[in-house]
């Protein structure tokens, strides 16, 4: 046989993509199979939103458009940095690409050399340390602990640094852990970059799912280290938008430039009719954001001390997105139909068995001692996954 791409065949599939496929074709099959594992918001698009993605329609703008983004768009992208996030930034410094992933995925093609270093804080987005490889480059995993609430600082970065490193990937609120990084260890991180001369990919895609009265800094906003900071967020998860698959990322312009030629020769431009959507979801009435966060956090809290309660399960309190990443070694070395548990892969695969409930397994994230429940669904659909996650726990040997 003719050998395939090594690269392809180093890198895992995407854990949060595969089981959500699995409980579709579950459901497909009549099981009555409830899923916690999509990140993805369970509200509709906002009306307004899908209003001008039908108007977008019937004025047949349904041709290609500039690679970058329509010039409207962009702009209203760099404003909002500009008020939000307090980024210097204008349309040049912007480019609309197809959902936050690929928007990341740019990033590191545009600034990543075989054998660059990139730290990549663990737990982390299961897509992390592949597209690192798919860019060339070697993932360094930071470890972080349930003790410190996942989060770290400069002097953990610091310990990691080579003169082979080229980037640190940072995700807050993060991605599986709700963890929020704090202001004062974002200006630290980005003054080890301004000394040490090495990029920052700040994911922002969960900005607005915030709780508790913490507060979004975006670490761009740093003046002396604004060159170094590439920006990337989206419209999928605070306006629930995940199918338009529009993301994009504010970067200084040489890196835009680049990022703009790897999208142009391996998809162009996004979505005509979804670039019209995001231009409103970004320039229309807010209000439905600020619902889904107030949604979100209610789950979050009616749900949090019922999992807390189950045997076996340890779970911090996430100060953002809309994960729970319970730690499940207390179930390690129990038993169903002489089958131990002994990793996150077992319990999740025991939880689909018995409980009918699918999760993602940590082993995903880069912590084979956790879980990872989204809470994106409905009170009811919570409460009736906790139920059969208590009495299928509870029967272990």
């Amino acid at each position: 046989m003719i050998p395939f791409s090594t690269k392809v065949d180093k890198i895992e599939e995407s854990q949060t993509i595969a089981i959500t496929s699995l409980a579709r074709k579950l459901r497909a099959e009549g099981k009555n199979v409830i899923s916690l594992s999509a990140g993805e918001p369970d509200f509709p698009t906002p009306e307004n939103v899908k209003l001008a993605a039908i108007k977008a329609i019937q004025d047949n703008f349904t041709k290609y458009t500039q690679n970058e983004g329509i010039p409207e768009l962009r702009e209203a992208i760099a404003e909002k940095f500009r008020v939000e996030n307090r980024l210097n930034v204008k349309a040049a410094n912007i480019l609309v690409s197809n959902g936050g992933k690929h928007s990341l995925f740019n990033a590191l093609q545009a600034i990543c050399n075989p054998g660059d270093e990139v730290i990549v804080p663990a737990p982390y987005w299961v897509s992390f340390p592949e597209m690192v490889k798919l860019a060339d480059g070697v993932p360094i995993i930071l470890r972080t602990s349930e003790e410190k609430g996942f989060t770290f600082d400069a002097a953990d970065v610091e310990r990691l640094l080579s003169d082979k490193t080229k980037a640190i990937i940072i995700n807050t609120p993060s991605n599986p852990t709700g963890a929020v990084i704090s202001e004062q260890s974002l200006r630290d991180i980005a003054d080890l970059a301004r000394k040490k001369n090495f990029y920052i990919i700040s994911d922002e895609i969960y900005e607005k799912i915030i709780y508790d009265g913490n507060k979004h800094f975006s670490v761009g906003s740093v003046p002396e280290a604004s060159r170094l900071v590439i920006t990337a967020s989206g419209v999928s998860k605070a306006y629930s938008m995940t199918g338009w698959r529009i993301g994009f990322m504010a970067a200084d312009e040489e890196i835009i430039k680049r990022a703009a030629k790897v999208q142009s020769q391996v998809t162009s431009n996004a979505s005509s009719i979804s670039q019209a959507a995001a231009l409103e979801a970004l320039r229309g009435a807010q209000a439905d954001v600020e619902k889904m966060r107030l949604a979100f956090q209610k789950r979050r809290d009616l749900t949090i001390a019922r999992l807390a309660s189950i045997s076996g399960l340890t779970v911090g309190r996430p100060g953002g997105a809309f994960y729970f990443f319970p730690s499940v070694k207390g179930l390690f070395g129990k038993s169903y139909d002489g089958k131990s548990l002994k990793g996150s892969i077992d319990v999740a695969q025991f939880l689909l068995a018995e409980a009918q409930v699918t999760l993602v397994p940590g082993i995903a994230f880069g912590s084979d001692d956790h879980i990872r429940i989204s809470y994106a669904y409905s009170e009811r659909e919570l409460t009736e996954a906790l139920d059969r996650i208590a009495a299928a726990v509870s029967g272990l040997k």
